[in-house]
C-alpha cells in the first residue's frame, strides 16, 4: 500500500470520527434544547382531551363533517346522517376528530350502517364567532363510506 492510500484511509476515518463527535456533542444537544423550548408551542383556548367529549365546538365539527360527507358521495348514494356523533375528541388548537354511524343506501337498496371518522379543523383560532360558517372549517380527512358493510 502506498503512502497516499494510507493517508486517504486515515483522513476518511478521522472525518467519520469528527462527524460523529460533531453530531453527538453539538447538534443533538442543540436539537434537544430547541425541542424543550416554546418555539413550537401553540397557545390556544382549546385544550386537547383524550376523552370523548361533547361541547359546542365538537357539535359544530360533527355538523361540518356531515356536510363534507354528503358532498363526497355521488348522486346514486343516499345517506341518512345521525343526530349525534358516537364520539368526538378535541386534539387542541381547534382540531377535532369525530366518529359517527350513517345509514347508506345505493340506488334503492336497503340502507346499511357505516361508521365513518372525520378530522376537521376550525381556521379562525380563538375567535369562535365564525364557527357556524362552513367556510371557516378545513377538512383534514374523512374515511370513505362505500358498499362494504
Amino acid at each position: 500500500m502506498n503512502k497516499t492510500s494510507k493517508t486517504k484511509i486515515f483522513l476518511l476515518i478521522g472525518g467519520v470520527i469528527g462527524l460523529v463527535l460533531l453530531q453527538r456533542e453539538l447538534l443533538i444537544p442543540v436539537a434537544k434544547d430547541v425541542a424543550k423550548s416554546d418555539l413550537f408551542l401553540i397557545q390556544s383556548n382549546d385544550q386537547a382531551s383524550n376523552m370523548s367529549q361533547s361541547s359546542p365546538m365538537t357539535e359544530l365539527a360533527f355538523q361540518h363533517c356531515n356536510k363534507h360527507l354528503k358532498a363526497s358521495l355521488d348522486e346514486k348514494t343516499t345517506v341518512t346522517l345521525p343526530e349525534k356523533a358516537l364520539n368526538a375528541w378535541s386534539l387542541g388548537n381547534y382540531e377535532y376528530v369525530v366518529s359517527a354511524e350513517a345509514g347508506v343506501s345505493h340506488e334503492g337498496s336497503a340502507p346499511k350502517k357505516h361508521k365513518y371518522v372525520c378530522r376537521i379543523a376550525y381556521n379562525n383560532g380563538d375567535d369562535t364567532s365564525g364557527a357556524p360558517e362552513f367556510d371557516n372549517w378545513s377538512l383534514v380527512g374523512i374515511s370513505k363510506v362505500d358498499d362494504e358493510p
